[in-house]
């Protein structure tokens, strides 16, 4: 196994993948001070260039040159999904902890061969962001396992965004290719989902829609899931920019920041605004890390910012209705309603970084592993399965 010393230096991240998953990330990265981005890897020049102005680090055209740097000790992986086994096979072989954007995989073929190599490597590998890790979910998941409020009986999940009209590449509106929502947003419920029951999925059915010819793949799914110790639990989604449920999560964006409740309902037009003159795909490079168009995070953005969220989110025990919010969770109980305040995150997502430095320094199996997220993949694959063939499937990956 691999044994790891950093002499209580911040760990050393190497970046590979400069992209919209980066981009979302780099607060987190640069405000967590037991973390440093000292390299990267990434095809585009004008990202390599703006991360070595900025960082004062290397930054390479591949992973493989990234790897021959002795100074890194975590690999970020943040590429498209189709890139993750052979890079992560590439970092397990330099004997790297790994840090890897969901979804992992895109079959359970190419999950298992992962969980092969990472523990074959004796490596600690975290899988995310993903919305389980969220602290209001993490405070609820604590409230369920007090058993104050009796056994968890019923979860409900509801999120209507405008995540279809966001600027794609091509590869992001083909189902085959991990683009739709199954793959990149259902995994946040399936998570959240199995945060809070203890993670064994039994069986589940699901209806999924695609709506938009331009856009061929799914833009939304309903999903009934039966789960051990007699749970069920429901999943909605749709990402078509009508409804915006953030409405109910009281006009706080995913990320937690206050919402500007009037420039949702133009995503369509501005998106068509982009696109009048250059592809959809060179609209999105110009917003990620690098590009014309790309901001610098501020990090006086941090204040005004609560907990992530991902959309309405109830878990129904005996005795009470558990809400997460972004600033706490409240408490529907048999005689009163309170809430459960969270003091405000100093780093977003800076719960990704905390099972990552348990897994390595404390030597813990981190919740989201490599096996837990094949179990997450295994559920989505079957959403899409169970609205293809209209029946319930049955899952047997699952692990609590």
């Amino acid at each position: 196994m691999k044994t790891t010393n950093f002499d209580n230096k911040p760990m050393r991240i190497g970046a590979v993948g400069l992209g919209r998953a980066f981009s979302i990330m780099l607060p987190t990265f640069n405000l967590d001070p037991r973390i440093i981005l000292v390299s990267a890897a990434d095809p585009r020049g004008e990202a390599r260039s703006l991360f070595e102005k900025i960082f004062k680090g290397r930054a390479y055209k591949s992973i493989e040159a990234l790897l021959d740097n002795e100074d890194v000790d975590v690999i970020y992986i943040g590429t498209p999904v189709g890139s993750h086994l052979d890079q992560i096979a590439a970092a397990c072989a330099a004997g790297k902890h790994l840090l890897v954007e969901k979804p992992m995989a895109l079959t359970l073929e190419d999950s298992k061969q992962i969980i092969q190599l990472v523990e074959s490597a004796g490596v600690k590998m975290v899988v995310g962001h993903s919305h389980g890790f969220d602290k209001p979910i993490q405070k609820t998941r604590e409230m369920i396992e007090s058993q104050k409020y009796g056994p968890l009986r019923m979860i409900s999940t509801l999120n209507y965004t405008n995540f279809l009209y966001r600027p794609r590449r091509p590869d992001e509106l083909s189902t085959t290719e991990g683009g739709g929502v199954i793959f990149s947003q259902a995994a946040h419920q399936v998570d959240i989902i199995r945060t809070l029951s203890g993670g064994n999925i039994r069986t589940l059915r699901a209806g999924t829609g695609k709506w938009d010819k331009h856009r061929p793949t799914e833009g939304a799914y309903n999903v009934f899931f039966n789960i051990d110790n007699e749970i069920n639990a429901t999943a909605t989604y749709s990402g078509y920019a009508h409804f915006d449920s953030d409405e109910l999560m009281e006009w706080r964006a995913e990320s937690g920041k206050p919402k500007d409740t009037t420039t949702y309902w133009q995503t369509r037009r501005e998106l068509n605004l982009k696109t009048q003159n250059t592809s959809e795909e060179q609209v999105k490079f110009s917003q990620t890390f690098g590009g014309q168009n790309y901001n610098l995070p501020n990090k006086n953005e941090q204040v005004d910012k609560l907990h992530e969220h991902f959309g309405l989110v109830i878990a129904s025990c005996e005795h009470a209705d558990l809400r997460p919010m972004s600033g706490g969770v409240y408490v529907y109980s048999d005689n009163e309603r309170t809430f459960e305040k969270l003091e405000k995150p100093q780093v977003p997502r800076a719960e990704v970084i905390d099972e990552l430095i348990k897994s390595i320094f404390q030597n813990e199996n981190p919740r989201h592993n490599a096996r837990w997220a094949m179990a997450n993949l295994e559920a989505c694959l079957a959403i899409i399965e169970s609205a293809k063939k209209e029946k319930e499937v049955s899952l047997v990956h699952q692990i609590s």
